[in-house]
């Protein structure tokens, strides 16, 4: 997605790109991610985040700790080798299971602001990465618009 769109027409002649890939753009004067547009000079208390918990690692606590109160009352009654082996493992694999969720559907990482006067999602991915490279241009371009003699 190209950013020659945005204010080509009275677009000041110094204009900075900070970030611009796979929808998302970062200007000293615009943050465009699919198609929606936020104008930098309005954006207040900006933060970054991570999302909710992912559904499948919800299930996975779950079922971990549905497990572990099943298996470990019987450990405690039974109190045999036998009966705190299965009850270790089950824990293992409760906790095997929770960190395969974890690691396989992690919570998204998000950026809110302020966007006149109105709490806003501006962006969410769950891209690490591609997180951190659009945040740091936010923040380049916020702090520009501080600097600047006419915000």
């Amino acid at each position: 997605m190209s950013i020659d769109h945005l204010s080509r027409p009275g677009r000041s002649p110094g204009s900075t790109t900070f970030y611009n890939q796979r929808g998302v753009a970062v200007t000293d004067q615009w943050l465009v991610v699919g198609g929606r547009r936020f104008q930098i000079a309005e954006l207040d208390h900006f933060e970054r985040a991570r999302g909710p918990m992912s559904s499948p690692v919800r299930a996975a606590l779950l079922i971990g700790v549905a497990e572990l109160v099943v298996v470990a009352p019987v450990a405690f009654v039974f109190s045999t080798p036998a009966a705190w082996a299965i009850a270790a493992l089950t824990a293992a694999a409760a906790l095997g299971g929770m960190m395969f969720a974890g690691q396989r559907w992690p919570a998204s990482f998000q950026m809110w602001a302020d966007y006149r006067s109105r709490p806003t999602l501006l962006f969410e991915t769950g891209n690490e990465q591609e997180f951190g490279q659009v945040s740091r241009a936010l923040i380049r371009a916020i702090e520009r618009g501080r600097r600047s003699p006419h915000r």
